[in-house]
């Protein structure tokens, strides 16, 4: 059977279920849908380079426990590196199952739950963090092939899957440059905590150099942190805010806004930190 037929059909409970851990919904009951997605929405990598993407869970369940996740990706394009239970599970005080299989070349299967009677997680945030390396130019999409999420009371609850993240090898070291008069404005992960990485990708000649101000914003409007202020070279660049603010304090949970400006281009990114 290939990866693509293992990923439409997903994967029984093979690890967790020898622990009974996994009861079936009672028959006439209604399951709550949670949204699943992953983030970044787009990667740019060049052959060699590693990136790591991030497999989220909204805020529509109050509380979950486990979960599997089996996603499937080009392996002309990139191979699979690793993976490891995201913010979530990391900063559960209950004992964790963590479990990581192949089940085929061009997928990837991970399962996490935390263990114990009525042990839980609160979403949103951070199921898992899959580490990929780039092998050739192209494109791949790391799509959810199939996600379960259980709730406290281990009764799988309904998924809405939700966009994929897309991996883009180019030959250029560095990235690629956005065409002229366009740029991006990402980061990852999002929602965070306590940091994340916000992706600046500016038009323009690969060698130049472009007077840059990259600031933070709450949601309403005053400068939270001035991130960045210098010049940035066209193409692709990495700010990392550590949740902190100008006087360096931690802000507290929110909508937060990145803006970056040039003398030719605003760019905008909303941010979400959940402490």
């Amino acid at each position: 059977m290939k990866g693509s037929d293992l990923i439409k059909a997903g994967r029984a409970w093979a690890a967790l279920a020898a622990l009974a851990l996994f009861p079936l919904l009672p028959a006439g009951a209604a399951a709550q849908a949670v949204s699943v997605w992953v983030e970044p929405a787009e990667t740019r990598v060049a052959p060699g380079e590693a990136c790591t993407l991030f497999v989220y869970v909204g805020d529509e369940a109050d509380s979950i426990s486990c979960a599997e996740c089996c996603l499937g990706y080009d392996p002309s394009v990139v191979s699979f590196v690793s993976a490891r239970q995201g913010q979530l599970y990391a900063a559960s005080p209950f004992p964790k199952f963590f479990d990581l299989d192949e089940p085929a070349a061009d997928s990837v299967l991970v399962t996490a739950c935390v263990l114990g009677y009525r042990s839980f997680i609160i979403p949103p945030g951070n199921l898992f963090e899959l580490r990929f390396e780039a092998i050739d130019a192209g494109s791949t999409d790391l799509e959810i092939g199939r996600i379960s999420v259980l709730d406290i009371d281990r009764v799988q609850l309904g998924e809405e899957i939700g966009q994929a993240g897309r991996i883009i090898v180019t030959t250029q070291t560095g990235g690629t440059v956005p065409p002229a008069g366009e740029g991006r404005l990402s980061n990852f992960p999002n929602p965070f905590n306590p940091a994340t990485t916000i992706v600046l990708e500016l038009p323009g000649d690969p060698e130049g150099l472009i007077p840059t101000e990259i600031a933070i914003y709450d949601a309403a409007g005053k400068t939270v942190r001035r991130l960045f202020s210098g010049v940035a070279p066209s193409g692709r660049s990495e700010f990392l805010w550590d949740g902190r603010s100008e006087s360096g304090s931690a802000v507290s949970s929110g909508l937060y806004v990145a803006v970056s400006r040039t003398r030719e281009l605003r760019l905008e990114r909303k941010l979400v930190l959940i402490r």
